[in-house]
């Protein structure tokens, strides 16, 4: 070498696409696809269940209300879906307390909290068998963390999870769930 090759340019040339480039980018659609079919799984079997539990938490809210603050819980749950390890306790904690922003918020006064429960509109009242309708109204009588106990009881999750949702302890889960339950006989006259 004579000195004259460290004056020559080189040019820049892309690196080649390899065989192995075009498998990890077959192995990453198909991950994503696989991905997005699960949250949309999810949000076929959770999204009905998620809105039932905020009406039954809220009381006196109507279905669109629920359905708004559900939609937002999975907009966030497909932002973070690879951090989750329990998409419907997830969802029930986000929901819920997007429901409470949305009531925080200018059009739902912070008073309204403490409210008797308002009457259903009438859409709603012919979606819901009579039966149901007598247990929600009921249901709306009831402090706001027995009520969330009772619909995260209602959709199966255990007194554990529960506690995790809630971020409390599970004996403060079981003895909302025995004041909710006893106040709910009286309620509905049951003895």
């Amino acid at each position: 070498m004579d000195g004259t090759d460290a004056m020559v340019p080189v040019p820049d040339i892309p690196p080649a696409t390899t065989p192995n480039d075009a498998i990890y980018d077959r192995k990453c659609d198909f991950v994503v696809s696989v991905v997005q079919g699960e949250w949309a799984a999810c949000y076929k079997a959770e999204m009905p269940r998620l809105i039932r539990y905020l009406m039954k938490c809220s009381g006196d809210s109507d279905m669109r209300d629920a359905a708004d603050a559900a939609q937002t819980a999975f907009t966030e749950l497909f932002a973070n879906w690879s951090t989750v390890h329990s998409p419907p306790a997830w969802l029930r904690k986000v929901a819920f307390r997007q429901m409470l922003r949305q009531r925080a918020s200018a059009g739902y006064p912070l008073d309204a909290l403490r409210q008797e429960p308002a009457v259903p509109p009438a859409s709603m009242r012919l979606e819901l068998r009579e039966e149901h309708q007598a247990v929600l109204d009921r249901l709306g009588q009831l402090p706001m963390a027995q009520r969330q106990v009772l619909a995260l009881l209602c959709d199966q999750f255990s007194y554990q999870e529960i506690a995790e949702i809630m971020n409390t302890n599970e004996a403060a889960v079981r003895k909302n769930a025995e004041r909710a339950r006893s106040k709910m006989k009286d309620l509905l006259g049951i003895t």
